[in-house]
Formats: C-alpha cells, sequence, structure tokens
C-alpha cells in the first residue's frame, strides 16, 4: 500500500523504536500523523513535522489504558481527517512485577484500541480499508524466563493478531492485520529485562539477556516502516540484527468439521 496521501495513527509514536518509524514514514508523503503518547514532547514533534511540511502532524495525549481516552481521541482524529488508512499499535512497557499495569498498556489497550479503530476503518462500514500493525516482540514467539509477564503480554498480542489477520476478516473489513516482532533494541525497555525482572530467580538470567547483542532503533524502525507499507494481512515479520524477516508460524492444531 502506497501511504501518500494516507491518514496514519501512531500509538506510543514517541517511543524509541517508534519514533524512528514515524521519521521514515514523514518521507512517505502521507496526509496526516496523528501521533498518540501519554509522553508530551513538543520538540519531537516539531522535529516531525520538519522533515515534510506538507503532512500535517498531530499530537495527542493519550491513555492506552483507558476506554474514553481510546474512543475519544480516534473519534477526534475522524472529525479532523474522516478517515484513518492505518494505525499501528506500539505502547509498550517492561516491568514484570507490575502486572496489571503490564497487561494493561501491552495487551489489553491494544485490544482495546484496535476494536474501536476497526469499524472506522472497515470498508463495509464507515471506512475505506486500510492495515493494522500490532508491534509485539520476538519475546511473543518464544518464552524469556526473566521476563514471563512482558512475554506473556506479547504471546497475546501474537494470538490477537494472528486471530483478526484471517484471510475471512480482511475479505468483509478490507483491513490488513500485521504482526511486527522486534528482536532486542537498544532501549531502555530492553534494559529492564536486567532490572524489571519476573522474581529473585530471574535476576541471573535476565543481566545475562540484557548484555546479549542488540540492534540499533534507526534500524528497526525503518523495518517497521516497511512492514506498515507491504500491507501483507496475517503476516508476521520479526526484526532482528537488522534483519526483516517473514516468519511462517507452526500449526499444531485445527479444527475438524
Amino acid at each position: 500500500m502506497s501511504l501518500a496521501g494516507k491518514n496514519v495513527v501512531f500509538v506510543g509514536g514517541l517511543g524509541f523504536i517508534a519514533y524512528e518509524a514515524c521519521k521514515y514514514l514523514m518521507n512517505n508523503d502521507l496526509a496526516s500523523l496523528f501521533v498518540f503518547d501519554v509522553l508530551d514532547k513538543p520538540e519531537a514533534i516539531k522535529a516531525l513535522q520538519e522533515i515534510n511540511p506538507k503532512t500535517k502532524v498531530y499530537y495527542t495525549k493519550f491513555d492506552i489504558t483507558n476506554k474514553e481516552s481510546i474512543k475519544q481521541s480516534l473519534a477526534d482524529v475522524i472529525s479532523k481527517v474522516q478517515h484513518i488508512d492505518a494505525l499501528i499499535n506500539g505502547a509498550g512497557i517492561l516491568t514484570d512485577p507490575n502486572v496489571e499495569l503490564t497487561m494493561n498498556i501491552n495487551l489489553i489497550g491494544l485490544i482495546n484500541t484496535t476494536l474501536e479503530a476497526l469499524p472506522l476503518m472497515d470498508k463495509n462500514k464507515q471506512g475505506r480499508g486500510g492495515v493494522i500493525v500490532n508491534i509485539a516482540s520476538v519475546l511473543g514467539l518464544e518464552p524469556c524466563p526473566p521476563a514471563a509477564v512482558y512475554c506473556a503480554s506479547k504471546f497475546g498480542v501474537v494470538g490477537f493478531s494472528r486471530s483478526l489477520g484471517d484471510p475471512f476478516y480482511y475479505e468483509h473489513t478490507g483491513v490488513a492485520v500485521v504482526t511486527f516482532c522486534p528482536g532486542l533494541t537498544d532501549t531502555p525497555l530492553k534494559n529492564n529485562i536486567g532490572s524489571k525482572y519476573t522474581f529473585d530467580y530471574s535476576k541471573e538470567i535476565g543481566e545475562k539477556l540484557n548484555s546479549s547483542k542488540t540492534q540499533k532503533p534507526e534500524v528497526c524502525g525503518a523495518h517497521l516502516a516497511q512492514a506498515i507499507e507491504l500491507m501483507d494481512n496475517g503476516a508476521i515479520y520479526i526484526s532482528n540484527q537488522g534483519t526483516l524477516t517473514k516468519v511462517k508460524p507452526s500449526v499444531y492444531w485445527e479444527p475438524t468439521y
């Protein structure tokens, strides 16, 4: 999908990987970019706008744990530009001792945002189709003992996204659903593996994992922008060590009719 002339909503758009992706997206002649984030960074928004003055950049202070905030923020987008063509769900934290907050931000908030946005994008309802990209993690594909809670939330994102990426839904809505899984990337979130681990036994393996090789957020952000443009319904992509790879999931069970 060419993003030229399209309206993009980026949830958590001021995070490290997300912000790098936003910078790439600004070179695609978007009609508009809506940055939803709990952080308020006027200089970052200004810098995005300066990349391409033709694309209008909007900032919305956003609480992903609040359903009313989600509803009002998306309604504001529709009131301003009429359509949402791409939604990227990028809000996330890694702080395993806080189970409820981890689940509310990483999984429940993502689900609520997706379900609120879908009717607005559905070609048979208020929208014109498009793409939703949910940011999971390689730790949503493989277990991670020192970050078990984070891992659980990201496995949930992968399962939710794969389910909505079923061709049956796409035929009805015209909205592709894509899962993007960053590998270990040089961000503060990654560093939490060595300090905000699941419980005391996790400390040693958390510190070991935290010292493993990473990639730069600029590289991962470029891969994310590429995944958005590909609009490959049902696809799962891994961005790891500078390489973007499409994943073919293993099938362990199928219903018998």
